[in-house]
């Protein structure tokens, strides 16, 4: 008969908060999500309409995971899995410009010696799939324990967007399993090589009696994989057509919250 190791909730504590994150650029959001960033061993789903900020997130993770330990970052690499050729790797490579240029200046000043990763060493160290298609997103799923084992310094994987290659030609029930398979397998990716699961989700309108309402896409029962939820939006109020909202709407580590933060030409910041 299989043994299980028992925890108790002191344990289990510990093990939850000594994971470390991967910062955003942004201490406003990184304060919405608890935990100075989107925390190793979990998955964090972004909603959100069109150009709300979802990719741009993605990408900042993507470039902000690779910044050295002694500075905030993990000094690790990233997968890009893109679903709907939302990637573009000439923005990638601005967001990622610009954070090296400030870590560069951190470390002269805090660690007083020069910044070891160049541009091209950060291009090499995002990993991109385009996987357009439910058949093609499928078997990478399928292959993506293996990837993993050979890339062990993969710490983030962000995958833009989980929807879309359900959008056609599967029915409900066909989609729901598979989807709930496949995040079992997320989640033990997760877990096991403390890796942060960054995954986006489009919006759909949900019509009722008394009247419709925009939600995420996937259904009530999706929103129970996710460690964290995070809500973005582009207020219509907001004078700055940078300014974007973000709300929490679910966290195993932090209340719900707001902040407003931006979205520049060197990426996600904080509005100055």
């Amino acid at each position: 008969m299989k043994s299980f190791k028992v925890y108790d909730a002191t344990e289990l504590w510990q093990k939850e908060t000594s994971l470390p994150s991967v910062p955003t650029f942004s201490q406003v959001l990184d304060n919405v999500l608890g935990s100075d960033g989107v925390q190793l061993g979990s998955i964090t789903e972004l909603l959100g309409l069109p150009g709300s900020g979802k990719t741009q997130l993605c990408l900042q993770l993507c470039a902000s995971v690779q910044i050295p330990k002694e500075l905030g970052g993990l000094n690790a690499e990233a997968l890009y899995i893109d679903t709907n050729t939302n990637f573009t790797l000439s923005r990638f490579r601005d967001v990622n410009r610009e954070i090296l240029s400030a870590s560069f200046l951190r470390c002269q000043k805090v660690l007083d010696e020069p910044l070891q990763i160049s541009e091209d060493e950060a291009l090499k160290r995002l990993h991109y799939v385009n996987a357009f298609g439910l058949e093609s997103y499928c078997s990478l799923m399928h292959t993506l324990p293996k990837f993993i084992a050979e890339h062990p310094n993969v710490k983030l994987i962000a995958i833009d967007s989980i929807a879309y290659p359900f959008k056609d030609g599967i029915s409900t029930k066909q989609r729901t399993g598979l989807l709930f398979r496949q995040m079992a397998d997320l989640q033990r990716i997760a877990l096991q090589n403390q890796i942060a699961v960054v995954i986006t989700n489009e919006m759909s309108t949900r019509v009722g009696l008394s009247g419709g309402s925009v939600v995420g896409a996937l259904g009530d029962a999706w929103a129970h994989r996710c460690n964290v939820r995070l809500l973005l939006s582009a207020p219509h109020t907001a004078q700055d057509p940078t300014h974007r909202l973000a709300l929490l709407l679910k966290s195993n580590i932090a209340s719900t919250a707001v902040a407003t933060f931006q979205i520049t030409s060197e990426g996600i910041r904080d509005v100055e």
